[in-house]
């Protein structure tokens, strides 16, 4: 027997030796081999540029991109987002080999930084800064003048550190409307997700750029601000300083400003006004950051509202819990799977897919939205919206827990307490509950941990709005896209780390004294 055994143990060792051996090999094998040489000029065109470009280019850059291909036989790959957010990307060691701003000043930031490859910036086209309305809208105002802010209930702008919402707030400012409408604003990660929340008409009114409302057939433009009251809308390409294309980089940049490409620009609605250097528009090229304007987060208020949010979501998820819990630990019913499948449904859906189905049903146009419209009760962009969106991806964990309670009590005691004339829900009450109390308190601070974590469905559902829906993940998302908010930051990643930690060593305390009374229970 003791042979075997040895020889049992010398097989597993042989083994393990060989695959830490196969291990080693293969990863030593790159750093053996001998450097590749430089790639031909035929493999560089087979490499896609990758293009950091800003959302309001969306539309339009695809088709230059095709064109480039057609004509020059290297493809293009396009990451499409806020340039802010780009930017920081860039800054943070992001691969890429141009970069497509749609304003000066994160351009200049990333040439303070050095990102940028010498000699290739170039300002390539402008836009126009307008009010859109949903299509139906009737007897939109013609001018900023005729803007009543009693008719407007919410209006979407981009981000404070966007550039959209830069202009935004600069138009907002000089057309004497801000001090009207700062508590209607309702912010969004881009000028296209802004877009977006008015075509599907939640809210009244938007600032975005005139490209993108005319790619939007549910909106309608009720006029454009005047040049002089924002800063030129300037979009700006350069090459990274980084990239492994370099000469393809700076030939894409400089295609940018050709004629085939201006043509595309100017039926999608761009006015053309080429320069080469550090910028034409001297106000926002010159500028630095030290001077722009950045998101006014308060932190105690987002660090408030989080809790605030976790706390309600694990009180109000107390009884489906306990219900669903219960129901599918301890009953067989057809549908049953159906049920479980649909209740654990947002643990596999990706929040924001699930803050889009909560827009379709709690939005104006929604099932339930609309209804609570008609009463003067309105879901998105309020707390009461951060509280269902957090609800909605925590609750199947306080089930899960809930469930794995109520399968761990030993249906002895309830026998017992049946016999003795008990009636069920009496025996549920004072024998079922409480022999399944820890496991249920485990399950609503994991609910309380995944409230406050809580960003996709949040932002879709409840926008991003100071002192009601920015919690701390909302927050931190904001000022990582402003240039003045790393103290910030560590004080909400310290606050959200702190919180976690907790949670989960409650979680875990209260999971082992429900194992602990199992086992006790079942020693005896």
């Amino acid at each position: 027997m003791k042979s075997s055994t040895s020889s049992r143990r010398g097989m597993a060792s042989r083994s393990v030796w060989a695959v830490t051996l196969v291990l080693m090999t293969i990863l030593l094998l790159p750093a053996a081999s001998p450097l590749e040489a430089e790639p031909s000029p035929s493999k560089v065109a087979d490499q896609p540029l990758v293009v950091l470009a800003a959302a309001s280019m969306a539309d339009v850059l695809p088709a230059i991109g095709a064109q480039w291909e057609a004509e020059r036989g290297q493809p293009v790959k396009f990451s499409f987002a806020g340039s802010s957010r780009l930017a920081r990307q860039i800054i943070d060691g992001a691969p890429g080999d141009v970069y497509v701003s749609a304003n000066s000043r994160w351009m200049q930031r990333l040439a303070d930084e050095d990102d940028l490859a010498d000699g290739t910036r170039r300002q390539i086209m402008s836009n126009d800064l307008v009010w859109v309305v949903p299509r139906h809208t009737s007897s939109p105002p013609s001018t900023a003048s005729a803007v009543t802010p009693s008719k407007i209930r919410r209006l979407a702008v981009a981000g404070e550190s966007v550039p959209a919402g830069i202009y935004a707030d600069a138009a907002l400012a000089a057309t004497d409307l801000a001090p009207k409408m700062s508590d209607k604003l309702v912010r969004a990660d881009n000028v296209r997700a802004a877009l977006e929340w008015v075509a599907r008409g939640e809210v009244d009114a938007g600032i975005v750029y005139r490209t993108d409302a005319r790619a939007e057939p549910e909106v309608k433009v009720a006029f454009t601000f005047e040049p002089e009251t924002h800063p030129t809308i300037a979009y700006e390409a350069a090459a990274l300083a980084k990239s492994d294309q370099k000469q393809a980089a700076d030939a894409f940049v400089a295609y940018l400003d050709s004629a085939p490409a201006r043509d595309v620009f100017t039926k999608a609605g761009f006015s053309h006004m080429p320069t080469v250097g550090t910028g034409a528009d001297a106000e926002l090229g010159s500028e630095s950051f030290a001077s722009d304007p950045h998101p006014t987060v308060d932190v105690w208020s987002a660090i408030r509202l989080s809790l605030l949010v976790g706390l309600w979501c694990a009180l109000l998820g107390l009884l489906p819990a306990i219900g669903l819990g219960w129901l599918l630990a301890r009953r067989h019913f057809p549908g049953k799977s159906l049920v479980s499948t649909l209740t654990l449904a947002p643990l596999a859906l990706p929040p924001v897919v699930t803050g889009f189905l909560l827009l379709r049903l709690f939005g104006r146009e929604g099932l339930i939205g609309g209804f609570l419209a008609s009463v003067g009760l309105e879901i998105p962009f309020s707390t009461a919206g951060a509280m269902i969106a957090a609800f909605t991806v925590g609750l199947p964990m306080y089930v899960l827990a809930a469930r794995n309670a109520f399968e761990a009590v030993d249906r002895e005691y309830e026998e017992v307490s049946l016999t003795m004339g008990h009636a069920p829900l009496q025996t549920f009450w004072r024998v079922t509950l409480p022999l399944a109390a820890p496991g249920l308190a485990a399950g609503a601070v994991l609910m309380f941990a995944r409230a406050i974590g809580e960003f996709g469905a949040t932002t879709v559902l409840a926008g991003n709005l100071e002192g009601e829906t920015r919690t701390i993940s909302l927050a931190v998302y904001t000022l990582l896209e402003s240039p003045s908010g790393a103290e910030s930051i560590q004080v909400l990643v310290g606050a959200s780390i702190a919180l976690s930690f907790l949670a989960m060593l409650g979680y875990e305390r209260l999971s082992r004294w429900q194992r602990r009374r199992t086992e006790v229970r079942n020693d005896g």
